[in-house]
């Protein structure tokens, strides 16, 4: 078993920073902030962040410096392989020799084969408008973890509404894998704990409310992470 999937299986509730560069550094402000995993990119466009993620032969060094990193706290680290191009499978086995944890992806990105390898975790990411069967033929067809990025871009920075809680839920009570809600939204820390109740197992925490910066990127994190340890 992969370690965020044991993470979460095992958890009341996750911490997860999605690194708006990859650098060393931002890794390491989430960490001492309290994440308990972190999300690396390569091949993409990030809308929330503006930041264009290189290849995997252009980020490696940088993704073991970070992945070696996060193993001294115990910490996962997943990839966003890309959009197109999409990373191949034998760097899909390369990444998982440095330390990468699972692939994070949407399904219109991901290749076929990305559900019958066995080098990285499967998170596959529900897009905005995707049904509940559809969301469950994904569970059927092996993803493991499901990360709720249902929201169109046009809301990205938002306060949080009971509207989107209410969806949250239905996604996390339609699945028997974990689900992990992204902050497209611009989520506050208190928040937390309505997430948890919806059946949310984890927060990916980003760009929209921790800056792109290690002061702001620490500082947030710590926040969120103070609002999860008072959750029982």
């Amino acid at each position: 078993m992969n370690q965020l999937l044991h993470q979460l299986q095992n958890n009341p509730f996750t911490l997860l920073v999605s690194l708006p560069r990859n650098e060393v550094a931002l890794a390491e402000a989430a960490l001492r902030g309290g994440a308990r995993g972190l999300k690396v990119h390569l091949n993409v466009h990030h809308a929330a962040s503006g930041t264009q993620f290189g290849t995997f032969a252009q980020e490696r060094d940088v993704l073991a410096q970070i992945a070696q990193l996060a193993k001294t706290h115990d910490a996962s680290v997943g990839v966003v392989p890309g959009g197109t191009p999409f990373a191949d499978e034998k760097e899909f086995a390369q990444l998982a020799e440095i330390g990468i944890d699972y692939f994070d992806a949407y399904t219109a990105d991901a290749p076929a084969w990305t559900l019958a390898q066995n080098h990285l975790g499967k998170m596959l990411a529900a897009h905005h408008g995707a049904p509940m069967a559809f969301l469950q033929s994904l569970q059927t067809l092996g993803m493991q973890m499901c990360e709720a990025s249902i929201l169109p871009h046009e809301q990205y920075g938002q306060p949080l509404r009971v509207w989107d809680v209410a969806l949250y839920q239905e996604i996390c009570r339609s699945l028997g894998t974990p689900v992990i809600v992204p902050t497209q939204k611009k989520i506050l820390p208190p928040e937390i704990s309505v997430l948890r109740d919806a059946g949310v197992k984890a927060l990916l925490i980003g760009a929209v409310v921790t800056g792109d910066q290690p002061e702001s990127i620490e500082s947030a994190t710590r926040e969120f992470a103070s609002s999860v340890k008072t959750l029982v």
